[in-house]
């Protein structure tokens, strides 16, 4: 009777709680659905090959004009994904830096605040798509001219940005060594993930070539993999 309990006591200590599960099948999604959907952003974006997608400057009515020749389904299906990117991409910085967590604590609580100042403006880049979406929908007024270099031309709006342009490439770079430091996963998932950095970012916006942003997303996608297995197998001590 005693070994019976024994045995009982012991498979209850075993068995995980679904909540823990559903926790970690919640941020491997994040993790790997995060860097697919920004590749498809940058892909859809209607300034083709635009590495600053969304950059506007003196060439407002070019923008316009782009957003206007759209495919119908393709600008529709990118007005979705900006929904989702603001709520998806900050969670994917956190599911990483949570997994590197035990083993490399600095690294990872480092990157994760990188992540975060590098992934919340996407709500304003989001709320910037809106508006360009709108504008080229009504027809050209010099005032959205106005609008839109009052708007790039503020100082605020150039600290939330320059925390994007340097927070979430510093991020790739940390959580992957952390990740590599932790040994969670396989040294090139890591190193994907570090490389993607430079990728997508002096390398994309010095050569003008927006294909390098998206080979930079497509990069952390892959060696995001591994990490969403390890993030699903993992198991409280």
């Amino acid at each position: 009777m005693a070994l019976a309990q024994t045995r009982l006591n012991q498979q209850s200590a075993g068995a995980e709680p679904f909540y823990r599960k559903l926790h970690r099948a919640f941020f491997a999604l994040c993790i790997v659905l995060a860097p697919l959907i920004l590749s498809f952003w940058f892909s859809l974006c209607p300034q083709y090959g635009n590495p600053a997608c969304l950059t506007v400057g003196n060439n407002l009515l070019g923008v316009l004009v782009a957003y206007r020749a759209a495919n119908p389904l393709l600008i529709q299906i990118f007005l979705v994904i900006n929904v989702v990117i603001p709520y998806l991409y900050p969670l994917s910085y956190i599911g990483l830096g949570l997994l590197s967590m035990k083993r490399a604590p600095w690294l990872s609580t480092i990157g994760i605040a990188c992540g975060f100042v590098g992934s919340i403006p996407w709500g304003l880049v989001a709320d910037q798509v809106f508006s360009i979406n709108t504008m080229a929908h009504l027809g050209y007024n010099p005032l959205f001219a106005l609008l839109e270099a009052g708007y790039s031309t503020s100082w605020e709006t150039f600290v939330i940005f320059g925390g994007w342009v340097i927070g979430h490439q510093l991020a790739y770079v940390l959580l992957g060594i952390a990740l590599a430091r932790a040994r969670i996963v396989p040294l090139w998932a890591a190193a994907l993930i570090i490389v993607s950095a430079p990728v997508m970012g002096p390398l994309a916006y010095g050569t003008g070539l927006g294909i390098l942003q998206i080979l930079g997303y497509v990069m952390v996608f892959a060696g995001s993999i591994p990490a969403a297995f390890a993030m699903l197998k993992v198991r409280e001590s």
